[in-house]
Order: C-alpha cells, then sequence, then structure tokens
C-alpha cells in the first residue's frame, strides 16, 4: 500500500465529499494517518478514524500555536475552535492510546512575532513525555524551530520520530538521521530542490511519505488529498533510481517499523 502519515481529514475543505476522498483512497490503495491539532480536531479524527477503520489511522495532537491559546485558522473546523486545557487534553490522548497510531500534530513553531516560545517548549516538553509513557510515535512541526525541536526530541528514549515536512539545513538534517528519525517527504518534492537534495541523501529507510491534506497540493490543483501520495514515491523512485515499486516496498515497511510495532 501507499502511506500518507501526515493528513488532516477533519479539515472543513473535505467536510462535503469526504466519502469521495476515502473512496480514492481505496481506489489507489493509500492508508492514510489524519491528524487532530486542538481538541475539537482530536475528536473529529477519532471519528473519522472510527467511521473508515481501514483506511484511515488516528493521531491526536496539539498544533504549537493552538496549545499556547492562538487561534490562527477559522476556517480550519468551518468555525473557531475552542480554547482547551492543555494537560486535561493531555489526559484524553493518553486515555484514547489504543485508538490511536501516534501523536500529532505537535511540535514548535517561531513563525510569529507573539510566538510565546517557552510556553510552546514547555507543552512540547509534557507531549515528548506522554509519548514515552504511552509508547506512541511523534510526528513533529518544527517550522522555523528545527534546532530547538532536534535538542527537546533528544531528551527522548525511543526513537519513533518522525520529522514532519523538515525545511532545516542539512546538517541538521544529518543529525536526523544519525539519531535514527525518519522524514516524511511532501507533495512539495515535485517542484522544491530541498526536499529532492533531502532524498538523495538520506538512506530510503529513513522516508515515509506525506500529503498534509488539504494544504501543499501539486502544481494546479486545488486541493490536496491522500490519493496524491503515489506522486512522492514516483519522484523518490527517480532520485533514488529505484523501482517505484521498490520504493513503495521500503516505506510501507518503514511505516509497519515504526507505527505498527512500537
Amino acid at each position: 500500500m501507499y502511506i500518507d502519515v501526515h493528513c488532516h481529514l477533519d479539515h472543513s475543505k473535505f467536510q462535503s465529499d469526504l466519502d469521495k476522498v476515502i473512496n480514492n483512497c481505496r481506489k489507489h490503495r493509500v492508508m492514510a494517518i489524519s491528524c487532530g491539532v486542538n481538541k475539537d480536531s482530536n475528536r473529529r479524527v477519532l471519528e473519522i478514524s472510527k467511521r473508515y477503520p481501514k483506511t484511515v489511522k488516528a493521531a491526536l495532537g496539539m498544533f504549537p500555536f493552538d496549545a499556547i491559546g492562538i487561534q490562527r485558522d477559522c476556517s480550519y473546523s468551518g468555525s473557531i475552535p475552542s480554547k482547551f486545557n492543555v494537560d486535561e487534553e493531555l489526559d484524553f490522548i493518553q486515555k484514547s492510546k489504543n485508538k490511536i497510531t501516534c501523536i500529532s500534530e505537535v511540535g514548535l513553531d517561531k513563525s510569529i512575532e507573539n510566538h510565546q516560545f517557552e510556553k510552546q517548549k514547555e507543552i512540547f516538553s509534557k507531549i515528548i513525555s506522554l509519548s514515552e509513557k504511552i509508547k506512541k510515535p511523534l510526528i513533529v512541526h518544527s517550522r522555523k524551530a528545527e534546532l530547538d525541536c532536534i535538542e527537546l526530541l533528544e531528551t527522548c528514549k525511543h526513537k519513533n520520530i518522525v520529522m514532519h515536512m523538515f525545511s532545516g539545513n542539512f546538517k541538521l538534517i544529518k543529525r536526523i538521521e544519525d539519531n535514527g528519525w525518519l522524514f516524511s517527504i511532501p507533495v512539495k518534492i515535485e517542484r522544491q530542490q530541498h526536499f529532492q537534495s533531502l532524498v538523495e541523501q538520506v538512506n530510503i529507510n529513513q522516508l515515509l511519505t506525506e500529503t498534509d491534506s488539504p494544504w501543499a497540493p501539486l502544481k494546479n490543483i486545488e486541493r490536496n488529498e491522500p490519493k496524491y501520495v503515489r506522486y512522492i514515491v514516483k519522484k523518490i523512485s527517480e532520485i533514488k533510481k529505484l523501482d517505484e515499486n521498490e520504493v513503495k516496498k521500503n516505506i510501507f515497511m518503514n511505516f509497519q517499523r515504526i507505527f505498527l510495532k512500537n
């Protein structure tokens, strides 16, 4: 199967035709991990994974800005997400551990002026501790905070860590690779040299694929969705000079090793 380890099927852009999106996954043999970003999102993700258990796996999380109470994008759920207590939501994630594949979307982000970075780090440290306690992998957001994320994650004992759409420099990429963590490669590899060079450098045993749907679509495509993950596999096969089926098999094995055997 193809694997999309990071998408947001609870987004409002999928509300009108989610059944069609899931059918597209089935048609193209795609398994998707849908990631929550806040209290409301987490509950929708669980509902979706329950509705489509053979196609969608759940990941619960707290996007860095949601966790510190900054509401960035009212369109995410079609309404303004409710504020929530971080510790109570961590407790909810722990109680839901048997229903989830991993913890995501979580991490650090310095992309806005009022980023309250120390508070972000405090919350992310709690999330890392929870991931160890319940033995679930982490899929990590690290926009403009790549080194800070790595340093915090290096305090973590387990190795089941995936860097989502990692944009840091190649010194940091090597550090991540040496730590035994994985990179999820987005559809952006179609047009961004950074991800093409990352794939060229990193061992295929440390690569996964993601769409970050509905964001970051292919060129001339308005909305991204999991079915497009096959284009990432194709591009990786071109860069690695490997058969496309071999790449797909390797990525599926990486997925099994990290998400199904923890």
